[in-house]
């Protein structure tokens, strides 16, 4: 059995990429087969997170897959050896290759998202697939929230983080009452239960899983470590484990 999970945010700068790598790089360090998809093909990250081993080996990507020019599993980066984990890919969203004007010039078929999901999860034996999306909504974005089992979204506990609550709800009970976990991101001190919290709870008419505390340690990690591979006992490595819980507890849907 499998399962698939979209790390989302309504906008961008609240470290869903960095949530969405450290999620699967922990996962995998329990002994599970994970993926890891960057769906962001304006906007990539996991160049970033992964440092330069990534942009330096690959040669394929997601992009390259859409347009035509690969099979997806031509697009797999083994990473195991990297970060010490069996079992752990990444597909990034772009080759030096293939640019974002490419795909945007020629459009796709958006079905082969989901053909290369499926495709991934059987070819690789996962039982993890971690997809890593566009902050807002987009095709990518939607056909990746509309083949999981389960969404985390990652927000802030600000205003404007939470104007589009709404719109992430609507569209998850729209796809069937996709399951819900909400996580508190660069969160100062005091807001556990402070007024904000409550304010996430009630915008996302759920309760929140975790919060995740501001740690000014992440700045520096870029390219070197991930940061629940720096940092393993710090409260932030904790939130994210709450995460994967919040995920895996049989509460979501298991893909057979």
């Amino acid at each position: 059995m499998s399962q698939i999970i979209t790390v989302h945010s309504y906008r961008g700068g609240t470290g869903k990429s960095s949530t969405a790598a450290n999620l699967a790089l922990l996962l995998a360090a329990s002994g599970h087969r994970v993926a890891l998809v960057d769906t962001d093909i304006h906007t990539p990250a996991l160049d970033v997170i992964f440092g330069g081993a990534v942009a330096e080996t690959r040669r394929r990507s997601l992009t390259d897959y859409l347009i035509g020019r690969c099979e997806i599993e031509d697009a797999v980066y083994r990473a195991d050896g990297d970060w010490g984990h069996d079992g752990f890919f990444l597909i990034p969203a772009r080759s030096r290759s293939a640019a974002a004007a490419e795909i945007l010039g020629r459009g796709y078929d958006v079905g082969l998202l989901r053909e290369g999901f499926d495709r991934l999860i059987d070819a690789l034996a996962l039982d993890y697939l971690l997809l890593d999306t566009h902050a807002g909504f987009n095709n990518e974005t939607v056909t990746a929230m509309a083949s999981s089992d389960a969404l985390v979204v990652v927000t802030r506990a600000d205003r404007l983080d939470l104007a589009g609550a709404r719109e992430t709800v609507s569209l998850a009970e729209r796809l069937g009452g996709l399951p819900l976990t909400v996580a508190v991101n660069m969160a100062p001190d005091g807001l556990v239960r402070g007024a904000l919290h409550d304010e996430v709870e009630r915008a996302y008419d759920t309760q929140v899983s975790a919060v995740l505390p501001y740690a000014p340690e992440m700045a520096s990690l870029a390219g070197e470590r991930l940061f629940c591979t720096a940092y393993p006992h710090h409260p932030l490595v904790a939130g994210f484990r709450r995460i994967i819980t919040s995920v895996s507890n049989g509460t979501t849907g298991l893909r057979r």
